[in-house]
């Protein structure tokens, strides 16, 4: 393995082929990150450098940030950190306001089209970007929005249907090309695709944490649209699997979002569909936390990159805390430091750490 440092042209500056530490952790419903620690004879050139090119991977780094260190003992260290390149699309607003219907991907795909590949104003236009291949649907709805940043706004948009994106680096071509994605569903209830068990049964798994938290879980919303008092349009989003669960109500104030705007006018029905759609996503913020940290062995039964990855629909059993579940992989957190590596798998909603704790806590 070894690193291609790029300019901001995708000119290449020079090859990393010695490194002390690599943290690379993927991400499924936002930005990965990554923190490369290298020799100090490397300093000048991360430090010119803006994206980070790993030939064993499709994501593509982008340098946000470069230190150089002196130590007490006078030794000498250089790292560099960033986000990988489905930061980018954030870079731009939603503006002027999109309003279309379609399936998310259909959607995704005319919101980068539209304001990062061939904006209007030719100045926003983010280089390299380009639209790949179509591979998946979903159900339909309507995305009207103003002003949010584009990638964060479309994460939150997919995530309702379990969908992501990406932004894969073609190295041949110096192109970035965006996809919406899903992952695949392995369950061992299933027969499309082959099974991937993580159990302590298998010893696959390892330094496993279980986690639920509900202090800010919330399964009603209240989506108020355009209009005033009494006449004011409202839809109730219930995402309860049972009456009888406990009721945990949110107010979403959704006046930006217009019956009749630029010239479409959209039915009572249609409307409802869009302050429900924008209930899912804010109910989406509020969650019930449930999730499951597991270091994985890399050389037991289950081959990373084959036979699980980032976004599959994976069957997880700790006999030890008696804990059953179907989870999705959200984070895999890669991390090496010479001849070791270790890999760890969070299932279920992904992490709110911050990138910074996260880079000190692994680095300590």
């Amino acid at each position: 393995m070894y690193f291609i440092v790029f300019d901001k042209d995708f000119q290449t500056i020079g090859a990393i082929q010695v490194f002390n530490t690599l943290l690379w952790y993927r991400r499924y419903y936002s930005p990965g990150i990554f923190e490369l620690h290298v020799p100090a004879e490397y300093f000048d050139l991360i430090n010119r450098g803006r994206y980070l090119y790993r030939n064993d991977r499709t994501e593509l780094g982008v340098i946000r940030e470069v230190d150089f260190m002196r130590g007490e003992k006078n030794e000498r260290t250089a790292y560099c950190k960033g986000y990988f390149a489905e930061h980018i699309l954030s870079n731009n607003v939603i503006w002027p306001t999109f309003n279309q219907t379609g399936t998310p991907e259909t959607l995704a795909r005319s919101v980068v089209d539209q304001y990062v590949i061939s904006p209007a104003d030719a100045s926003r236009k983010i280089r390299y970007v380009q639209l790949g291949q179509e591979q998946t649907g979903g159900t339909p709805i309507t995305l009207q929005n103003t002003g949010d940043f584009v990638g964060d706004r479309l994460y939150d948009m997919l995530k309702t249907q379990e969908m992501s994106q990406r932004l894969v680096f073609n190295y041949v071509e110096n192109t970035l090309r965006y996809e919406v994605w899903k992952g695949l569903d392995r369950r061992d209830t299933q027969t499309e695709n082959s099974w991937a068990i993580f159990s302590d049964a298998f010893r696959n798994i390892k330094n496993a944490q279980y986690s639920r938290d509900e202090s800010d879980h919330k399964n009603f919303a209240y989506v108020a649209g355009e209009g005033e008092g009494a006449g004011r349009k409202v839809a109730k989003v219930d995402i309860r699997q049972n009456q009888d669960e406990e009721r945990r109500e949110l107010w979403v104030d959704a006046k930006d979002l217009q019956q009749n705007n630029d010239g479409t006018k959209y039915t009572d029905a249609q409307y409802h569909d869009m302050l429900f759609q924008r209930g899912l996503e804010k109910l989406a913020d509020y969650t019930a936390i449930e999730k499951v940290d597991s270091g994985i062995d890399p050389s037991a039964n289950l081959v990373y990159g084959v036979d699980f990855d980032l976004g599959d629909l994976c069957t997880y059993r700790y006999t030890d805390v008696d804990v059953e579940c179907s989870k999705r992989i959200t984070e895999i957190q890669e991390v090496l430091e010479g001849s070791k590596r270790t890999l760890n798998v969070i299932f279920g909603n992904d992490s709110a750490t911050d990138f910074k704790k996260i880079i000190r806590k692994e680095t300590t």
